[in-house]
């Protein structure tokens, strides 16, 4: 925010503060206000407006969603643990997330406005994008820091913002879906309630008993050495590579049928085991990611609600690996359920229990599946979309990502793989056979016969 405007709304007393929730504290740069967050999270989705709308139209409709959810006109103030959410009125400063944008240099304002850098601590976390023709918005975009909103949560936008401008188009009042949960509301419950420390109580519980079984059962394990950097080098970068097949996730869905399981379970299951191949163990701890979204106010909240808890799989021997599909599912439940958690907490407890294992490989590694109904409107990137089905890539280096994850993209017809791991890690050469063996174990699975895969065979 850069006008006078925009600098009379900062100054404004906000209209409430709060807490953060336990997953604002993990997403939130640790200077939220020196633009060290990587814009490559950042949440984007647009549409096509089937009715062109007048722009004051749009802006009304802009105004009556940031009114609705909170977290989208808040700032962050203080650092650390001390650290709160200020919400801002809408007025004025609504007007500042908004640009009209002609729709001839409609790509190049909408690549722009994806690499922006929020200033969580004097900045909205949300700018919208209005492509204009012959006076008419006939296209809305938005971008969103990830700190305040997820994939689902960006959907929630995306559907509110819809319905808004539809309701103005048709010069009726904008009837909302329910009621939202408010981040602050959700961090009261956790940090100021019975309740919340209850389930804090038993998600720490079962967080030590997943981490004690790691260190039982990884007692004999000892993690490559990782090479300290040389003075005044590069920052690390993060390469990739990535995988799109039609016949595995036709082989993972009959996989998921046949063992009446969630299909990322299958999923899960062969990332574990080609992990635990790679690194030579018969047991894997990994960090899946959930979207803690467990009431109707909670699924149509724009907020942030990722979060990762530990599964903990036997590698699978072969010939078994169905049976590790099976019990990868049980746990999943587990891990939907005390995903929510202080992270601070949970941290303290891998340090505690894990101690030299803390950042392994087998105890670390991300895996998040995203299923089609959180990518609706997201573009297949180009790398993706033109590879050859079944035909490993390399990914373009990030600059920032956890130091191993694996992601599962399913869409209606295919699947999309992707490996990332920070270029000093042992993944830097395992990844492709890492990659190549789970796919092996789903299709054989799928279509057993031939001979049981083993890994780098």
């Amino acid at each position: 925010m850069t006008t006078d405007r925009a600098g009379r709304a900062a100054q404004a007393p906000p209209e409430r503060t709060g807490p953060l929730t336990w997953v604002q504290r993990l997403w939130l740069p640790d200077a939220p206000d020196r633009q060290i967050a990587s814009h490559e999270d950042n949440q984007f989705r647009e549409l096509s407006l089937a009715v062109p709308l007048e722009p004051g139209s749009a802006r009304r409709a802009v105004r009556e969603v940031l009114a609705r959810h909170e977290v989208l006109r808040s700032r962050i103030v203080g650092l650390g643990a001390e650290a709160l959410q200020a919400v801002d009125a809408v007025e004025p400063g609504y007007e500042q997330v908004l640009r009209s944008v002609d729709l001839d240099g409609w790509e190049e304002a909408v690549s722009e406005a994806r690499r922006t850098s929020f200033r969580l601590a004097s900045q909205w976390p949300l700018k919208v994008l209005t492509g204009t023709r012959e006076g008419k918005v006939r296209r809305v975009a938005v971008v969103v820091d990830h700190w305040a909103s997820d994939g689902l949560g960006v959907l929630a936008l995306l559907d509110d913002l819809a319905s808004a401008l539809d309701a103005r188009a048709r010069g009726a009042d904008w009837v909302t879906a329910g009621p939202v949960e408010q981040p602050i509301d959700l961090a009261l419950w956790e940090s100021a309630t019975p309740a919340g420390a209850a389930h804090l109580g038993r998600a720490r519980t079962y967080w030590r008993q997943q981490f004690e079984r790691l260190a039982r059962d990884l007692a004999d394990y000892r993690p490559a050495p990782v090479e300290e950097p040389p003075p005044g080098r590069a920052p690390l970068c993060f390469p990739g590579c990535t995988m799109t097949s039609v016949r595995l996730a036709e082989a993972a869905n009959a996989v998921a049928e046949r063992l009446q399981v969630p299909v990322a379970a299958v999923y899960l299951a062969a990332f574990s085991s080609a992990v635990g191949a790679a690194e030579r163990v018969g047991v894997v701890g990994t960090l899946m990611l959930s979207a803690n979204r467990l009431t109707p106010a909670a699924m149509r909240s724009v907020r942030n609600a990722v979060m990762s808890a530990p599964v903990v799989l036997a590698v699978s021997r072969p010939g078994g690996f169905a049976e590790t599909v099976v019990r990868a599912a049980a746990q999943q439940t587990q891990a939907f359920r005390y995903a929510n958690a202080d992270h601070r907490l949970t941290g303290g407890i891998a340090d505690e229990v894990l101690g030299d294992l803390r950042d392994s490989a087998v105890t670390s590694a991300v895996f998040n599946f995203m299923p089609e109904a959180a990518l609706r409107g997201d573009r297949v990137p180009d790398i993706a979309r033109l590879a050859p089905f079944d035909v490993l890539e390399p990914m373009p280096p990030r600059a920032t990502a956890a130091a191993r994850m694996f992601m599962v993209v399913l869409r209606q017809d295919r699947v999309t793989l992707t490996l990332r791991w920070r270029e000093d890690t042992s993944w830097q050469h395992a990844a492709e056979p890492m990659v190549r063996y789970l796919v092996d174990l789903i299709t054989h699975e799928a279509t057993p016969g031939a001979e049981v895969p083993r890994y780098g065979g």
